[in-house]
């Protein structure tokens, strides 16, 4: 073979060489390690393998991503192997990992990409502990003009602790807070320590449905006139299907609020509980999202308030039902609403004098977003109108819905605009007394008219990054007019009448920078009696405040606010000067800093309230700042002093003034 030839053989196996492993190099596959247990755990090592004759130059060029966040600088490279040690542990549920080769004209290659799901254990996917304690002894150190001052030496601690488990069709939580106090008239239903609110859940959900119980204290969930708002301590029980088709919710909870662990879980009393449940149905499969029915009923006992003979107090026997339908329209824009509620109420306690009142009620509301999706300057806007009128009628009560104003036949109409830098409400409602048209009682019409608004225009920044002189400003507006009318005088009482109407409105206006920003309102109340029962009275009110960052260790916070009363019939003019200034100051950084204020109340005119004037201060050295699982120490000198000037009753000045040494102690618990 000619020499010529064989140099050309020999070139052509070395390059088919050289291709071929170039094309190794680019295909290769990565592979993530299986875990170190049956559980991978929070804490533990993420190992990528890589080809053992991979070239060691591209090692240079990878990097590891996990939910989407370079983690590169945690990877540790020997050959073969990427091992990721996560810079804190990682929550439990699922994880993506990247693992990303970049190339020399700026490129990005996918070189692999796995979900990592975390567990605590086998049962336990999700576990995890958070808690908030502090607590701070105090040492009173000097004190004057104090009727009964504090002892000397006080406690006191308070925190937060919430903690949960689950896994993928279960979850457990349970949440709750605590509070100590050395003087024992200052803690909780009269005990050093007590918790003061708790909540325990469990949930459970399948593909098909769901189920839940709920211990502590907690909102059931039920909106309707029988029942709204009404957080007490209890237990209830729900179920339903996921699709939302079916939701039952059961509950047993006591009528009085309650704190402390003197009635732990709150039912154990026939006189302070009632029961009851709540059936939710969507009945058309094809218009499931269009139309809720729900249907609701309690019984019970407890008291409202009113006491008997002597000092008994009355407990009451109630119970109720209530039957709602809620209705969406045209992709939600139209919602339709009605009501209808009937209680039996025995006023004057149960087995006792007459008999329980029946009464009923109904609601029904239309709302319409006739503009619904629409944009303007392109921004999508929200614009609502609507019609309520709900009838109440006077022997109307619920034990479950204890703030629900009875005897009233109210007829509203309302507005709601919501834009990128405008916002406005306007509402107004006519009211009547005296439903059941009871002779023994009057019959007054009230008008409620009330608007809000508030516009903060977008202010682009100057080309230096800065704003302009008038800075980011913001302007407000509200207004109310309420007016009470008596249409009938009661027959027992034809001489009591009522005719007053009250006046408000309330500018607003401020601006923001950099480094400070101020507020100024004025406010306008003024009460007009028709019928010269109360004297008419005329109040503005003017204030002016301001928070200024002056350099990165001092901040101040000046405020003064301007009070004029009149009483038109008498001809008294009352005024009083509030003027205050806080300033919160840093000697070291995250070390020493201080806090200060100072408030002047002076009075003046035909009353000449006292003249007050008072100082508050406290300096904080912190010797360990608090982070997770590791205990906060500071300690702080506190105290204040306050001269009262009446020269009315007592010409001398009035000084009180006390001082406090405190070690604090903040530890948040974090797992």
């Amino acid at each position: 073979m000619p020499a010529r030839r064989y140099s050309a053989l020999l070139l052509s196996l070395a390059l088919c060489c050289t291709t071929a492993t170039a094309l190794a190099q680019t295909e290769w596959v990565p592979e993530l390690a299986p875990s170190e247990s049956d559980v991978r755990g929070r804490s533990e090592a993420i190992v990528i393998l890589l080809p053992a004759d991979l070239d060691p130059g591209v090692y240079e060029r990878l990097a590891v991503e996990l939910d989407d966040l370079d983690l590169t600088a945690f990877v540790s490279a020997e050959a073969g192997r990427l091992t990721l040690v996560p810079p804190e542990a990682l929550t439990t549920g699922s994880h993506s990992l990247r693992l990303i080769e970049r190339g020399d004209d700026g490129s990005i290659l996918e070189r692999g990409a796995w979900i990592l799901d975390l567990r605590q254990s086998d049962l336990v996917r999700d576990l995890s502990l958070r808690a908030d304690l502090a607590g701070e002894v105090n040492g009173r150190v000097a004190d004057g003009g104090i009727t009964t001052p504090s002892q000397h030496i006080t406690g006191e601690s308070g925190g937060n602790v919430e903690a949960a488990a689950g896994d993928e069709p279960w979850r457990l939580s349970a949440q709750g807070n605590y509070l100590y106090n050395s003087q024992l008239e200052l803690g909780l239903d009269q005990r050093n320590l007590d918790i003061g609110e708790y909540r325990i859940d469990g949930d459970f959900e399948s593909e098909s449905f769901f189920a839940g119980l709920t211990l502590g204290d907690h909102d059931a969930g039920i909106e309707n006139l029988i029942m709204s708002s009404f957080y007490r301590r209890g237990v209830s029980l729900r179920a339903g299907t996921t699709d939302d088709r079916l939701s039952v919710t059961g509950f047993v909870q006591r009528t009085e609020s309650l704190v402390g662990t003197r009635h732990v879980v709150g039912i154990s009393h026939d006189e302070d509980r009632i029961a009851g449940a709540a059936v939710s149905v969507r009945p058309i499969e094809a218009l499931q999202n269009n139309i809720l029915l729900t249907g609701s009923f309690y019984a019970g006992e407890g008291s409202d308030g009113g006491f008997g003979i002597g000092t008994d107090e009355i407990i009451n026997e109630g119970r109720g039902w209530s039957l709602a339908a809620d209705t969406l329209w045209f992709d939600e824009a139209l919602r339709l609403r009605g009501e209808y509620a009937q209680s039996e109420f025995d006023f004057d306690g149960k087995d006792e004098g007459f008999d329980a009142e029946t009464a009923s009620a109904y609601a029904v509301l239309a709302s319409l977003e006739p503009l619904r999706g629409a944009t303007l300057d392109g921004n999508t806007f929200t614009w609502t109108v609507g019609v309520q009128r709900e009838q109440v009628d006077t022997f109307f009560q619920s034990l479950a819905n204890p703030t629900l104003q009875p005897d009233r036949e109210t007829t509203s109409v309302f507005t709601d605009f919501f834009w990128d830098e405008f916002a406005a409400q306007l509402r107004v409602d006519h009211r009547l007394s005296n439903v059941d048209d009871l002779g023994f009682l009057p019959t007054d019409r009230n008008i409620d008219v009330y608007f809000n608004g508030t516009y903060t225009p977008f202010v682009e920044p100057l080309e230096d990054g800065s704003l302009p002189w008038y800075g980011q400003p913001f302007f407000g507006l509200s207004a109310g007019l309420y007016e009470i009318d008596r249409i009938a005088r009661s027959d027992d009482f034809p001489d009591d009448d009522a005719d007053n109407t009250t006046r408000s409105l309330t500018l607003s206006t401020g601006a923001s920078y950099e480094r400070w920003s101020w507020n100024l309102s004025h406010s306008i109340y003024s009460f007009e009696d028709h019928v010269d029962i109360s004297s008419d009275t005329l109040n503005n009110s003017t204030g002016l405040s301001a928070y200024i960052l002056v350099d990165d260790w001092l901040t101040l916070s000046p405020s003064v606010q301007w009070d004029n009363f009149e009483d038109l019939d008498l001809g008294d003019d009352n005024q009083t000067l509030n003027l205050g200034l806080g300033a919160d100051i840093t000697v070291i950084p995250e070390t020493l800093s201080a806090t200060l204020y100072y408030a002047l109340n002076h009075g003046m005119g035909d009353g000449d309230a006292p003249d007050t004037s008072s100082l508050n201060g406290e300096l904080v050295w912190t010797l360990q700042p608090p982070e997770a699982n590791k205990l906060g120490v500071a300690l702080a000198l506190s105290g204040f002093i306050q001269e009262t000037n009446d020269d009315f009753s007592n010409s001398e000045a009035d000084l009180q003034y006390q001082a406090f040494t405190t070690l604090r102690l903040s530890l948040p618990v974090v797992y």
